[in-house]
Parts: C-alpha cells; sequence; structure tokens
C-alpha cells in the first residue's frame, strides 16, 4: 500500500515548506527553524504530542503563507522541539476544509489544493558505537558514536532512538543524539 498524500508545499515569504496535514492534530505548529525572526507573542496554553508528553511552546505568531496560489493566515504555536509545519485540526475547520484522501485533493469553497506523498530519499538513523564504554549500574554515560551516511539530510534538531533492549538486562531509553 502507498502513502497516503498528506503533504502539500507552502511558500512562506517566498520560500517552499514541506507542511505535514494532520487531522489528528488539534492545533496547528510550525518549528522555529522554519521561521526563525518571526515575532513572537506570549501563549496561554500548553501543547502534548501523542505519547502525552509535553511540547515546549516558544510563543505564537500570525503566520502568512501559500499553498497553489492561495493566500492563508493561521496563528500557530512556535516550537524547537518539531522539524516541520503541521497544518492540524484547527486550520482545516476554521477554512472549511474538505479533505478527499481517495483524491488526494483537499476543497476550500471554491480552491482545490492538490496534496501529495512525502519523498524523503535518503536519511541516517544508523549509529555505530565507536569504542567500548563500561556504564556503571543505575548511571548514564555519553557513548562516542558515528552516524552512517554523513553526506545526507539529518533531523535540523535533535532526536530520540527508541526504547529497544540490546540484550539481557541491558537497554537504551529516551537516548538523545545530537547532531
Amino acid at each position: 500500500m502507498s502513502p497516503t498524500r498528506v503533504y502539500v508545499t507552502d511558500y512562506i515569504d517566498g520560500k517552499p515548506i514541506q507542511c505535514l496535514l494532520d487531522s489528528g492534530c488539534e492545533r496547528s505548529v510550525i518549528s522555529r527553524n522554519v521561521i526563525p525572526n518571526a515575532k513572537l507573542t506570549r501563549t496561554r496554553y500548553s501543547l502534548t504530542v501523542a505519547d502525552k508528553a509535553s511540547l515546549p511552546i516558544l510563543g505564537n505568531t500570525n503566520l502568512h503563507f501559500e499553498v497553489d496560489g492561495n493566500r492563508f493566515e493561521v496563528n500557530v504555536p512556535v516550537s524547537s522541539a518539531i522539524d516541520d509545519f503541521l497544518l492540524g485540526s484547527d486550520w482545516l475547520e476554521a477554512n472549511g476544509a474538505k479533505w478527499d484522501f481517495n483524491m488526494g485533493t483537499l476543497h476550500f469553497r471554491d480552491r482545490v489544493i492538490r496534496a501529495y506523498r512525502r519523498t524523503l530519499g535518503k536519511l541516517c538513523r544508523q549509529i555505530t558505537v565507536l569504542e567500548d564504554v563500561i556504564v556503571p549500574a543505575r548511571h548514564e554515560a555519553n557513548v562516542p558514536v558515528k552516524m552512517a551516511d554523513w553526506d545526507v539530510p539529518h533531523p535540523t534538531n535533535n532526536w530520540v532512538i527508541e526504547t529497544k533492549q540490546l540484550g539481557s538486562r541491558v537497554m537504551t531509553a529516551r537516548t538523545l543524539v545530537d547532531r
């Protein structure tokens, strides 16, 4: 089965940004990396992600953008903990969107926008430990690693390796890799 067409290309200040349409996300949110100079206002709410962890919000901004020649505006929280621009159900509802998943289109009254499947190309997610390290029980340690394929794009923020059982009584958890 091929992936669903859930991405559109937004243009913010003339710069193309790949944007995820996420009807399961109650509030649209954007990465600070996408709009590094945007003026932020204080926010009065907090956001949580799917695993109930808190998503740190730096503030809100009024964002003007264009998709397929159609101009839109959204008041959006800004976070440095994500890499992308997510347009959530708040934006879809505010614009009266009707999403045809089968055709990969969004209908806004008299406008139609075509969504597409994300093309990522190669991403690095392979890590090799460079040397033997002994981590005493109930301790943490920095372990020197090498990421495979340094010539391919890496996430713009730090990222987490999923919890995994490595062997008998050896487990990694909440391991943060600094890019």
